[in-house]
Parts: C-alpha cells; structure tokens; sequence
C-alpha cells in the first residue's frame, strides 16, 4: 500500500469533529443536463482523478495510507428541482434554501471517497447551478477548482494559475515566520463587528452579490492595480458601510484579515490534500475613497510578491518529519479571535463550458464545521463577465450576508 506525506493543514481540517466542506456554486446559462447524463461523465471521468478515489484516513498521522473508494452514481451524483421563482412567491428563497442546505449536508459516508455533484434545476429551461463539494482535508479552492474543470468540462481547460516552485532566500524565510507569529504576540484591536449576535446553531447562511468583470477591470486600470487588489479595496468600503448601516462596533482601522494564497506547483494540479498558505492583510477601513483604499491594498500586496512570501510559506510547510508546523501551532495562528475573517480567490477560465452551458458566475464556498474554529469566509470567484463576492457564515452572525450587497455599492 502506498503512502504520502499529509500537510498540517490537511491534519487540521480531518480531525474536526464536522466535516469542512469545501467547493463551487458554479451557474450556467443553457440547457440542463438530465442526471444520468451528468452521472455517466462524473463516473466515467472521476476513475483518472486521484482525490476523487481516495477514501479518508482513519486517524491523522503525518502520513496517509493511499486507500481507494468506489464512485457510484446514485452517492455521488444527485439532483436537486427547485420552483421557478414565478411559479411560488417563495421560489428564490428556494434555491437559496437548497443552496445553504448543500453547504452542511452530509457526504458521502464511510467506504465512498468523500465528494459529490449536485445538479440543481428550475422547471423553465436557459439556467441551471452545478454544486461541486469535497471534504477539505482533500483538497483546497484552486485544487478543487482544478478536478472540478477536469470532471465537468466539455474539452480540456486550463484551470486557476499554479505556481511553480522557486527557492525563497533565508531573509524571506525569516520574513515569513516573523509575520505569522506576530498577531499571536500582538493580537491588536477586537473585531467586535463579527462578534456573535445570536446564540449557536441555526446552521449555515450564504449570500452573494455580483459585479461585472468589465467594472473591475476598467477600475484596475485607473487605480493602477490588479482586479483582485480592487475586490479587496472594495471589500474594506463595504466594511465600513456595513458597519454604519447596521450600527455596529466600527472595524478596527486598519483591520486585520487572512488572506489564502495557494502554493500548488504545476505537478500538483490535481494533488490530494491543501497546499496553501496565508497571508495577513490590513483593510484600510478608514479609507475615504476607493483609489486611496486601492493604494494601500496594492502597497501591501506587491510587498507580499516582491518578499516572494509565497515561496517562504511553500518552504515552511514542505519542512520533513518533526521540523514541519503542527496542528497546535496553526490552529493558535488561524484562529478566528485573531482573525474573524477569512478570504479566498479564484478564477474560471473563459472556455469553461458543461453540457454546451456557458458559465455565467461562480462561488466558491468554505463551511467549517467547528464553532471553537468557525470564521467568517469571504471569497471572490472570477467568471469570464462576473466577480462573485460570496459570503458563508453562522446564523449567529447572519449580519454579515449584507456585505456583498456593500461591496457591490463600493464599486458602483
């Protein structure tokens, strides 16, 4: 039997007493598929995509015995109808519900590898939502992004950038380890905005709002900065609204958030397990502008490239045996006191169409099953004409699925 080394990350996510569910909202525009015709190309396709086959290990050793489940079509491939909207006064609320539903509904069990496909459909036809989920102690965003491309698509496409390796230096090394320790000694300001507001339990809320790719873009060149920095620069904006609206605490200023950064190489394009490492960022909330809030943003993230912190962190968690983070030491640094709120990024490549539907947007999600370990998650998913903000919360702090809605303001 063989066996591979399991990152920290992967240990953290398989030893929560909930499952983490991680994956797409991906929506089309066209015809729907019928499900045995979605089942026969996820069975067919899923035999040559290793983490789609693995089954989860029993324990959470360093090391994961390689052991393979069987993928069959009425586990893993499901459909979901839900009413049109003009056919209940309720049916939006309906595709919502469904859509939160997924986010803690249970995977596949024991003796299946851990994964599934979600078809989901309205009665007239021109949409339907694809929903993509896996365990996360299988794979992260762009990972899954990447088997999701290679299950779902009618031709080859190429998925999220990898990055290859390189060696970071000594100085980034200790650059990197400095800034990961540093809000555990100094943990700065409370964010009393994301406190709880309610008891626990009451599930899992979703919210999204969209954002021509055509706006972001124009604005990224005005600002002189990347599509991704002016998302973030809009999400401080909206932070600062949001917080006025509802007549919360003020955010910290600047207030402190993580940032995932992916480290998966080429070779690992559809690896098991999480290769990705996090940044800290500051929100310039008090920023009065979205030009001065876009500076400060492409401040710190062109310092993150230019420290090639990516490469540092890459370093840190290859490190062999004894040496390497352990699960106590990163859950004492992603620790939702410390950082409330997390935030992700990905982008669709243009060519990506299923069953003939032309992706219309997307939503990457995150659901952290432990109350002790849950966050606010937040991510941008890039379409060919859309960015997603998408938020996933608790019901306890069900106040925070306004933010979409004031980061679509801040770019209006």
């Amino acid at each position: 039997m063989s066996v591979y080394s399991i990152t920290a990350t992967d240990r953290a996510f398989l030893t929560m007493r909930r499952p983490p569910v991680a994956g797409f909202f991906l929506d089309f525009d066209g015809r729907a598929p019928s499900v045995d015709e979605l089942a026969r190309r996820v069975v067919r396709r899923s035999g040559s995509l290793p983490t789609l086959n693995r089954l989860l290990p029993a324990g959470s050793a360093r090391y994961w015995p390689v052991r393979t489940g069987p993928v069959e079509p009425d586990v893993h491939v499901r459909h979901w109808p839900v009413p049109d909207a003009t056919d209940t006064p309720d049916g939006d609320r309906a595709l919502q519900d469904a859509c939160e539903a997924l986010l803690t509904r249970e995977l596949p069990g024991p003796g299946h590898p851990p994964w599934d496909c979600w078809l989901l459909t309205r009665p007239s036809a021109g949409r339907f939502r694809m929903c993509f989920r896996v365990h996360h102690g299988l794979h992260d965003g762009v990972g899954a992004a990447h088997s999701a491309l290679a299950l779902l698509a009618d031709t080859p496409v190429n998925g999220p950038r990898l990055y290859p390796g390189a060696g970071p230096g000594l100085r980034a090394g200790l650059r990197a380890m400095r800034e990961t320790v540093a809000p555990v000694l100094r943990p700065g300001a409370p964010w009393n905005t994301m406190r709880r507001v309610a008891g626990p339990g009451g599930g899992v809320r979703w919210a999204h709002g969209d954002v021509p790719l055509a706006r972001l873009r124009a604005l990224a060149d005005t600002h002189r900065a990347s599509v991704n920095d002016i998302a973030v620069a809009a999400l401080a904006l909206a932070l600062r609204s949001w917080s006025t609206e509802l007549a919360l605490p003020d955010a910290p200023s600047p207030a402190r958030t993580l940032v995932a950064m992916s480290t998966r190489r080429p070779p690992e394009r559809l690896r098991p397990g999480n290769h990705v490492a996090f940044h800290r960022l500051y929100l310039p909330v008090s920023a009065a502008t979205l030009a001065a809030s876009a500076a400060e943003v492409r401040r710190q993230t062109d310092a993150v490239r230019h420290s090639r912190r990516r490469d540092a962190l890459r370093a840190l968690l290859d490190l062999p045996g004894p040496l390497a983070p352990g699960v106590r030491g990163l859950r004492a640094v992603i620790n939702p006191r410390l950082y409330p709120f997390v935030v992700s990024s990905v982008s669709f490549p243009d060519t990506f169409t299923c069953f003939g539907g032309r992706l219309g947007a997307a939503s990457l999600f995150l659901n952290v099953g432990d109350d002790e370990q849950r966050f606010v998650y937040l991510s941008f998913t890039r379409t060919p004409d859309t960015v997603r903000c998408t938020v996933v919360t608790d019901a306890a702090r069900a106040h925070t699925t306004a933010l979409p809605r004031h980061w679509v303001r801040a770019l209006s």
